[in-house]
């Protein structure tokens, strides 16, 4: 391409004078034809959202490959609900957590839940130590970042709000795609915002350096047809699939092509002042124009589509959803630079509009004689403070914090900020160790193994805790210790031995027991012949009371003729006895009736019949007289008189005394006869012969006792003696439960914990409830594959996190090495795991993007400047440029602010400064070249400053404020971004290209311009 101006644009410049109003008709029509056909750029978007992360990443595919083993829909959008209640969860609050699992386990948005929290076994691993918060694992429908991701999380969001929550209870989405899904969010708001501010800037800058409204209205113009037309142009691409898409096109390239169609503007403008204060008029003035910047437009545009392009050669969904349609929408805006500035430039020109203003160029020139002067000063000053600042970047670290990309709070942050509240750590951003092997692992020796695993991983730096199947709460099971079983046992044992202990005095006591029940069994045995003896008088007793029974029997048969047996005898005698009774009594009576005259007889009568007289008779006279007289009367009867008043005496007192008798004795022959029918009714009509039978077995059974004493006596003497032996054994038994205890309970400190404690679970835990439950969530459906759960307690988005995550799996490789799953498949994927593995990717992306870029910048400059060393020089300032303004961005940012660089902001402002750095350059060196071309470089240096100064610091004070625009975004990466790329453009316009690129220039001489041969 021929340095200065070119013949064919020069005739395109005057045909577009001359056809002004159609060119600008079309322009216009197209915009809107496109504007009402094409859906706008951010509708396209919102539907055909490219995926974030490469498919190809490992801890990607080892995520997919989690959810295929676990019978899931393969998915990478995970996230996770938080509840929090500061009250404490309640019933209502677990009541919505049950709702809201049902309605997520029915919605089309959803991939697949982990409930933790559903199950008591594991829901130690989704509840907050303080009890107040819950988390659910959500896997959405799509890919992260993509449209239908972005989506169904818009649908979880609202099953949250349809399952009624209670009052008190908080409730939030966040995690991963969460974030994302709010990041593109702010982004979608934030686009509006920046185009709005971009204009503003624009339009201020262009009336404060043009100071006339139609002279700035051509660039304003020039920017808003370019973005009427290429948006739609590119949203037809991206819509029908022909192009990637994502949010970042719509942010960079509006950027970019708002600073490239604004820069391009200012080009043709500049030339068009430059060919008037030549005097030509408005139709050669447009085609001069034309003729003299479409080269320079046309290579620009290149170089910033080559730059652009070359991000699709990457592979993360960012870079290859902004580069290309940047490409293509530069390419269109070139189009439109080409043709709309130099209408509108003819329009005006012909109303006597767009003059110059007063010209700058001495100033400028003045400033390139400086520089040749100083050469070498200006150089070396400049690369110093470019390599100082770049230095900075020793000490950058990359943020892959999304979470903490956002101006303003939203749902995903303080969804963190409540799980960093109440779980102390990250606890829905675990990382996952996945063990598969060909074989069903659930059993003793792949659990033993596992648990090698788990404990291993749980040493790693940076690792809070680990759950697994061996270990569901995060602890390992005390069942499953090599010493736990040997600890029950020795703890039994233990008790036992307490138990034997406690026991000796009732042993004691049995043995004594059994001595007096031995003694007791001698005595009764020397006591046994007695009972013989006695049994035997009893039997014969017995016979003699039978042979008296008999006998009545007999007396009874031979008083009633045989008519009555002895038991009608006997009732009838008591009958009997019962009437005589009343008579006796009767009789007693008249006895007693009859009493006074007998004591009256006895005292009239007594003295007197008495043999001999008593005393008191002697000693009354008249007592003594009357018995003179009684003893000749009765000498006189002969005696007769004495015996017959003595029988008479007699004869009145026996029926007294008998009847006295009588009624005494008739109570106890009652009581005798009533025994005796006792006796007759227990014999229950059994014959005196068949009683005696029974009392000959009384008297056998009693030798048989007999006999039994003597053999229970013998008998207890053994147990006596067996007795004594259990008691010497017993007390050795404790002796020896003593130093199994001791021995098994050291045993059993030493293997429950630590390097010695092993692993061992009996088949029948495995049909434990917390097996079973825990191996439903950690043990895939076939059993094959187990997952763990680990907790960071250091940020999983910090670098500390990603370099740890490279140490997880090598971890449960190495403690699985001798065990039966040495052969096993062990990755890790996760957050932590997913970032790193970015990071990898995002160095090959800028590797290999890095590389295409620049090639491809330096042979567009090649062909422009037909050279070698130049190109070189020129893309070798812009890079040490870009290190320059990263480092001094990593300044402002990581060590002031305290943010890190978000981990987009290197390659995109890369892509950027790369570009439109370059294009400055190549612009002010193309110029120099023109100029020196037989006038030499150093002529050629001074008048290329003076013609190109302004124009490219205008510019470049464009482009720099149509970044910073960026600024005005809800997301620090979009600020961290535009902060960059303007930084960059504004060191590239007062560093760059004023000082180390013209001095190096000068320094090099027409070296700068081998191997073109001197014009």
């Amino acid at each position: 391409m021929a340095h200065g101006s070119s013949r064919t644009f020069t005739r395109v410049g005057a045909f577009v004078h001359r056809h002004a109003w159609i060119v600008l008709a079309f322009w216009v029509l197209l915009a809107a034809a496109l504007n009402v056909t094409v859906p706008q750029l951010e509708t396209t978007v919102s539907q055909t959202s490219a995926d974030f992360l490469p498919r190809s990443l490992p801890a990607n595919k080892n995520l997919e490959q989690m959810s295929r083993d676990f019978d899931a829909p393969p998915s990478n959008a995970v996230s996770s609900i938080v509840l929090v209640n500061d009250d404490g969860l309640g019933p209502d609050d677990e009541a919505y957590y049950r709702r809201l699992v049902t309605r997520l386990t029915d919605s089309s948005d959803v991939a697949y839940l982990v409930d933790f929290a559903g199950h008591p076994v594991t829901r130690e691993a989704a509840a907050s130590p303080d009890g107040k918060a819950l988390t659910l694992f959500v896997a959405a429908e799509g890919s992260v970042g993509s449209t239908r991701a972005h989506h169904a999380a818009q649908g979880i969001r609202a099953e949250m709000a349809a399952a009624d929550k209670p009052a008190g209870l908080q409730t939030y989405y966040t995690g991963p795609t969460a974030t994302l899904a709010d990041l593109f969010s702010a982004i979608d708001v934030s686009l509006l915002i920046i185009t709005g501010v971009s204009v503003a800037l624009i339009t201020l800058i262009l009336f404060l350096v043009y100071r006339r409204f139609a002279t700035a209205a051509i660039p304003l113009i020039t920017l808003g047809v370019g973005l009427a037309v290429t948006r739609p142009i590119v949203s037809f691409l991206g819509g029908h699939g022909w192009l990637p898409m994502s949010n970042f096109t719509i942010a960079i390239m509006t950027a970019l092509v708002l600073g490239a169609v604004t820069d391009y503007a200012i080009f043709t403008l500049s030339s068009y002042h430059e060919a008037r204060r030549r005097c030509l008029p408005v139709g050669d003035a447009v085609a001069a124009a034309s003729g003299r910047t479409a080269p320079i437009l046309i290579a620009s545009a290149l170089t910033i589509a080559a730059a652009c392009t070359s991000m699709a050669f990457t592979s993360i969904g960012m870079f290859r959803t902004a580069g290309p349609p940047t490409a293509i929408a530069v390419v269109i805006a070139l189009l439109i630079a080409l043709t709309l500035p130099p209408a509108l430039l003819s329009l005006a020109g012909r109303r006597g509009l767009a003059e110059p203003g007063p010209s700058s160029e001495k100033r400028w020139r003045r400033r390139g004689a400086r520089i040749i002067r100083h050469a070498g000063v200006y150089a070396l000053a400049s690369l110093v403070l470019l390599v100082s600042c770049a230095a900075i970047l020793l000490t950058q670290q990359r943020n892959w914090d999304e979470s903490s990309m956002f101006v303003h709070a939203n749902e995903s942050t303080r969804g963190y900020d409540a799980v960093y509240k109440h779980f102390g750590v990250n606890a829905i951003a675990p990382e996952y160790v996945l063990i598969r092997s060909d074989h069903d692992l659930r059993n003793t020796a792949d659990l033993a193994a596992m648990e090698l695993a788990a404990d291993a991983v749980s040493r790693v730096d940076g690792v809070a805790t680990v759950r697994s199947i061996t270990r569901p709460d995060g602890k390992p099971l005390a069942e499953s210790a090599a010493g736990y079983v040997p600890g029950q046992v020795g703890d039994r044992l233990d008790d036992a031995s307490k138990q034997l202990g406690e026991a000796r005095p009732d042993l004691l006591r049995l043995a004594s027991g059994v001595r007096q029940l031995t003694a007791g069994a001698d005595e009764a045995k020397a006591r046994m012949p007695e009972l013989v003896d006695g049994t035997d008088q009893v039997v014969t007793m017995a016979g003699g009371v039978l042979d008296a029974m008999e006998s009545a029997q007999r007396v009874v048969d031979a008083a009633t003729d045989g008519r009555q047996d002895l038991t009608a005898a006997a009732d009838e005698l008591r009958t009997g006895l019962d009437r005589i009774a009343p008579a006796v009594a009767q009789l007693r009576r008249a006895a007693a009736a009859a009493q006074p005259a007998l004591d009256g007889f006895d005292d009239l009568f007594g003295p007197l019949i008495e043999s001999r007289s008593p005393a008191s008779c002697s000693a009354d006279p008249a007592c003594a007289a009357a018995r003179a007289a009684f003893d000749r009367f009765d000498e006189a009867t002969g005696g007769q008189a004495r015996r017959t008043l003595t029988q008479l005496r007699g004869a009145a007192s026996v029926p007294a005394e008998t009847s006295r008798r009588v009624q005494q004795s008739i109570a106890p022959l009652k009581d005798l006869l009533g025994r005796l029918q006792s006796l007759l009714g227990r014999l229950d009509g059994r014959t005196p012969d068949q009683i005696r039978a029974d009392l000959a077995r009384l008297t056998a059974g009693v030798g048989e006792l007999s006999a039994g004493m003597t053999q229970l006596s013998d008998g207890l003497h053994q147990v006596q003696d067996g007795t004594d032996q259990i008691t010497a054994l017993t007390d050795r038994l404790h002796e020896g439960l003593d130093l199994a205890t001791d021995y098994l309970s050291t045993m059993s400190a030493a293997t429950s914990s630590g390097a010695g404690r092993g692993f061992y679970l009996p088949p029948e835990a495995m049909k434990d409830a917390r097996f079973v439950e825990g191996a439903r969530l950690l043990i895939s459906p076939d059993g094959r594959s187990a997952r763990m759960l680990v907790t960071w307690d250091v940020n999983p988005y910090g670098s500390e996190a990603l370099a740890r995550s490279r140490d997880l799996a090598p971890a449960a490789r190495k403690a699985l090495a001798e065990t039966g799953l040495k052969d096993a498949e062990v990755s890790n994927t996760g957050l932590a795991s997913l970032s790193a593995d970015m990071n990898d990717q995002l160095d090959r992306d800028l590797l290999v993007f890095g590389l295409v870029a620049v090639i491809a910048v330096t042979v567009v400059l090649a062909v422009l400047l037909r050279s070698v060393v130049a190109p070189l020089v020129l893309v070798g300032t812009v890079i040490v440029s870009f290190a320059a303004v990263l480092g001094l961005s990593t300044l402002v940012w990581q060590h002031i602010i305290g943010i890190p660089l978000d981990w987009s902001v290197a390659p995109v402002s890369f892509m950027a400064l790369i570009a439109v750095g370059a294009d400055y350059s190549m612009l002010f060196a193309s110029r120099i070249a023109e100029e020196a071309a037989g006038r030499g470089m150093t002529s050629g240096m001074i008048r290329g400053f003076g013609s190109t100064g302004s124009v490219i610091t205008t510019a470049g004070i464009v482009f720099a404020l149509t970044m910073f625009a960026l600024m005005s975004g809800t997301t620090l990466n979009l600020v961290q971004i535009g902060f960059t790329i303007g930084l960059g453009l504004l060191l590239d316009i007062l560093v760059v290209r004023s000082y180390l690129v013209p001095a190096t220039m000068v320094l090099l001489g027409d070296t700068m311009w081998w191997p073109r041969r001197k014009a």
